[in-house]
């Protein structure tokens, strides 16, 4: 299939001591504009040719995952990935805007009551959401005894080598992130009592660590997250279920725009 990527999720480090993340995009092949979830993806085992950015439309050959019921989710063989043209951010984003419309939007909260029987053919797991104002930013650190679990995993997988690891190019150990980022905001339905949903966009995670050691790195999130994704901006977020929690949703990412009619925009 060939797929633009609109989201690259943290990595994560399971149980299995495997490192993984998910990548959602917009499927695009055969007339295809529809929602697909790629997972799990070994990105810090991927070679420099398979790797690949956020709005970068790549070649992947997949197959179904054994278990996922999740209808976008499917699993990538590895070494099968091949990354081609990203789409720029000129003229006020007109080549990406389309794919994102085509996708179209829906409200947080009919998410929610369409998944709250759980996962399954018809039932959305992706989807694109418009708060109605710009969420806040919430911080906090997680809680000592996942911590603890999430270093015990990292520290092992550590010391058992990956099947995919190159001898001669040792990759940094997986570094357990100990705050958890979450935006809370309402969303267009007209009785929404407001979300509160996890951040898991590996761009909060990429920031937090270049500002970690500043005296009041919160804020320089905050500027971020809550001031220049949307101040000026036509933006909404991308959000994902859980596969073992159908009704609890993540925030992906952000998609944001300059605010203004785009002329001329590319035709799919």
């Amino acid at each position: 299939m060939e797929v633009l990527v609109l989201v690259k999720a943290a990595p994560v480090m399971t149980s299995s001591l495997d490192e993984t993340m998910c990548v959602a995009g917009v499927r695009i092949d055969g007339g295809r504009n529809e929602w697909v979830r790629l997972h799990p993806v070994p990105f810090r085992d991927l070679t420099d040719t398979s790797r690949f950015v956020k709005y970068q439309r790549i070649e992947v050959t997949c197959i179904r995952h054994n278990t996922d019921r999740r209808p976008e989710t499917w699993t990538p063989i590895h070494g099968s990935i091949v990354p081609h043209e990203t789409i720029t951010t000129t003229r006020q984003w007109a080549a990406r805007r389309p794919y994102i419309e085509l996708l179209g939007e829906t409200t947080m909260c009919d998410l929610l009551a369409r998944n709250k029987n759980g996962s399954g053919p018809g039932v959305p797991s992706l989807a694109a959401v418009r708060p109605v104002n710009p969420p806040a930013v919430v911080m906090a650190s997680r809680e000592g005894e996942q911590l603890k679990r999430w270093k015990a995993w990292a520290d092992a997988a550590l010391a058992t080598p990956s099947l995919f690891d190159d001898p001669e190019r040792p990759k940094p150990p997986f570094e357990v992130v100990p705050w958890r980022f979450r935006y809370h905001y309402r969303c267009a339905a007209p009785s929404c009592p407001g979300h509160k949903q996890t951040i898991v966009d590996w761009e909060v995670v990429a920031l937090w660590r270049h500002v970690r050691s500043t005296q009041g790195w919160e804020e320089a999130v905050r500027k971020k997250f809550e001031d220049e994704l949307w101040t000026g901006r036509d933006s909404l977020l991308f959000v994902g279920n859980m596969e073992q929690y159908p009704n609890s949703f993540l925030v992906l990412g952000v998609f944001w725009p300059p605010v203004g009619v785009v002329q001329g925009a590319l035709a799919l």
